[in-house]
């Protein structure tokens, strides 16, 4: 799968929820988010561009917890956080974390903490985060099958921008954790 992705800085997380509801998005969960990357192996996840991260959900509303594993591959384009993601649910995140360092993995610091309100409309994926030391993003998703379609879900995100106020001039390519140790 190919993740076809946008994050911008946020001054007004309720004006911004208002925008997702006026414009037809239904609040799917509320959660918090805790990311472990890593790094390490044989020629180092983060000087390739890459991302491997255990993340430990909790369900806001049900206290409901779980874990998954993600990697993602290199960046595919100048303007968006586009790139190729492989992600699977793993019963135990500690358990995890412990077989990534028995492999030579070691995990990268700070660990990104954050509470993240998920809407959906069709098949576009809006998150409204306060990430912790960081403050309020929203993200936009689209999850396609292959490279050809990542143009034209640009183009659909880009319009989503537009209709709220935001260009993709707006945007950043950085993930939490870069701007979180640039912040170190």
């Amino acid at each position: 799968m190919i993740e076809i992705e946008v994050k911008l800085k946020i001054e007004d997380l309720a004006y911004l929820e208002k925008c997702l509801l006026d414009r037809g998005y239904i609040l799917i969960e509320t959660l918090r988010e805790t990311d472990t990357y890593f790094d390490g192996g044989i020629n180092g996840i983060k000087k390739s561009g890459q991302a491997l991260r255990v993340r430990r959900t909790v369900d806001c509303s049900t206290g409901k917890e779980h874990s998954s594993i993600t990697f993602k591959g290199e960046k595919l384009d100048k303007v968006s956080m586009a790139r190729s993601e492989l992600e699977t649910v793993v019963e135990s995140g500690e358990t995890a974390e412990s077989i990534l360092c028995a492999l030579g993995f070691f995990p990268v610091q700070p660990t990104v903490i954050k509470n993240r309100k998920i809407f959906k409309c069709e098949d576009i994926c809006a998150c409204l985060d306060d990430v912790q030391g960081l403050g309020t993003f929203l993200e936009l998703e689209i999850m396609e099958e292959s490279e050809e379609d990542r143009p034209a879900a640009l183009d659909r995100i880009e319009e989503i921008l537009k209709n709220i106020g935001y260009t993709m001039a707006d945007t950043t390519r950085a993930s939490y954790l870069s701007q979180l140790q640039k912040q170190a």
